[in-house]
């Protein structure tokens, strides 16, 4: 599949992911590996006006609901990646560790679909068996301190602990699935002879938001 040309907008949020080269672990320790990526988020934050909104690491991939009032996703993507490669590269004394192609992303328009990448992503650890409640998992933007939550700026649509049994309820593997291809397509489409059924399994969307 072609590379898609990014479509840089400020009012929507995207949904960005990224995994390491042949799917290889990143060679440090997660405990580290999670202080890096906070630092490298801090410094991108530094360069680059954005929110973010939910970020996950996985051990080799992560992902990230960010939005771009700037719409300037390519740069602050640069500037953290590449940051994050370098420090990857000093601690694991590596030479050329990198992320695996471009990052994908999608643009997160509706406010059903907004709030289920929400579950998808914080219930990534779940579906690897790393844990059975998404705040089980110690390298997610929930487990930020408050402190950290500042520094960041984090900024989230939907409560985690407000709406915590809608967020660990598992959609079951056709709503998985149906998020994780909604990466290679620019804006989140229901194709017609699916509409229905997915139409049924994103309106589980708490009703006070609908």
């Amino acid at each position: 599949m072609p590379r898609k040309n990014l479509i840089r907008q400020s009012q929507f949020p995207y949904h960005v992911y990224i995994r390491t080269t042949n799917k290889d672990w990143f060679k440090i320790p997660m405990y580290r590996m999670w202080e890096l990526c906070f630092e490298c988020l801090e410094y991108a934050l530094d360069k680059e006006n954005v929110v973010i909104h939910a970020f996950v690491l996985m051990s080799n991939h992560y992902h990230l609901l960010v939005t771009t009032p700037e719409s300037n996703l390519d740069k602050f993507m640069e500037h953290f990646n590449r940051r994050l490669s370098k420090k990857i590269n000093q601690e694991a004394k590596m030479q050329n560790h990198k992320f695996a192609n471009r990052y994908k992303w999608t643009i997160v328009g509706t406010r059903s679909y907004l709030f289920n990448i929400y579950r998808y992503i914080y219930q990534n650890p779940i579906r690897a068996g790393l844990c059975q409640r998404c705040i089980d998992y110690p390298y997610t933007s929930l487990r930020f301190s408050p402190s950290q939550l500042r520094i960041l700026g984090i900024k989230v649509h939907l409560n985690y602990f407000e709406y915590r049994q809608w967020m660990e309820e598992r959609g079951g593997c056709e709503f998985e699935d149906v998020i994780r291809k909604g990466l290679n397509k620019s804006h989140f489409e229901i194709n017609s002879k699916t509409r229905v059924g997915i139409q049924k399994l994103l309106k589980t969307v708490p009703a006070k938001y609908l």
